[in-house]
């Protein structure tokens, strides 16, 4: 089955914005195909590689790609419009100094508008989602997207674990870092200090001690608090710093534990910048 979904609307209502959420959450983005090219394209689609593809189309050929694709046993259709009042659009248009697509045809930016306004309410009970953008921020249309249009496993977040040493600076990409330096430090244990925190016995001597288990419960009880939030905002991942001085014991053992810990709930990886 193919996931295929037909973005359509007025003109200044969020595709750009949809389209990007789709993009992130792996769809292949299909941008205003000519409509007499649209029975081979959904034909194309068929027995090929692409699983996931959003299909963004002008709101006067919208019907037209929705009943060709409707011939399809093999896709699973999602018809999303996307509608803003006039007085938005106008606002939206004076602020960004774009031309309006359809001021190339003769109109005025308020004929334009109001024509695309027009089109879009016949089409309003076509939709299977009919978003009104007008008083919804990016943010928050990403998040309603998140919420309502994407399943469950394509809302999973990613959570990278990148463990580091600070002699070396912080790495560019990490968002937030935690200090393991406060904890026991294996490399003034004659025994550990040339084994690193991927080693049994290494990882035996920081989980031992009591400080290990107090940093941890105030590390996972904000990461807790964090990761949810982000996923509810529709944000696909995000790379969490592990850091203590040489990026060898005990970032690299905290950051495979969280790895582990989060497994369940998201998408984990793990890396170790520093680790010989």
């Amino acid at each position: 089955m193919i996931n295929l979904v037909i973005i359509s609307g007025v003109h200044g209502a969020g595709k750009t914005v949809a389209l990007s959420s789709f993009e992130e959450n792996g769809y292949v983005i299909v941008d205003n195909i000519p409509h007499v090219l649209l029975d081979d394209f959904f034909k194309s689609l068929i027995d090929g590689k692409y699983k996931k593809v959003a299909l963004s189309i002008p709101l006067e050929y919208c019907q037209e790609a929705y009943e060709s694709a409707k011939q399809f046993k093999e896709f699973n259709i999602t018809f999303l419009g996307l509608y803003c009042s006039e007085s938005v659009l106008l606002e939206r248009y004076k602020l960004s100094r774009r031309v309006h697509p359809l001021e190339h045809q003769g109109l005025s930016l308020v004929e334009a508008i109001k024509k695309d306004d027009e089109l879009m309410l016949k089409m309003k009970e076509k939709f299977t989602h009919f978003i009104d953008t007008s008083k919804t921020s990016p943010q928050e249309f990403r998040k309603y997207l998140n919420v309502n249009i994407f399943s469950p496993k394509e809302r999973k977040l990613t959570v990278n674990f990148i463990s580091f040493g600070y002699k070396k600076s912080v790495p560019q990409d990490v968002e937030i870092v935690f200090d393991a330096r406060l904890l026991p430090n294996p490399f003034w244990v004659p025994a550990l200090k040339e084994k690193t925190g991927l080693d049994k016995e290494v990882v035996n001597y920081i989980f031992s001690r009591k400080e290990t288990e107090e940093y941890l419960k105030h590390v996972t009880e904000y990461l807790d608090f964090y990761l949810p939030k982000l996923e509810e905002s529709g944000k696909k991942s995000t790379t969490i710093g592990i850091a203590c001085s040489g990026g060898q014991h005990r970032s690299v053992a905290i950051s495979e534990y969280l790895k582990k810990y989060y497994s369940k709930r998201y998408n984990t990886n793990v890396s170790h910048r520093d680790l010989k």
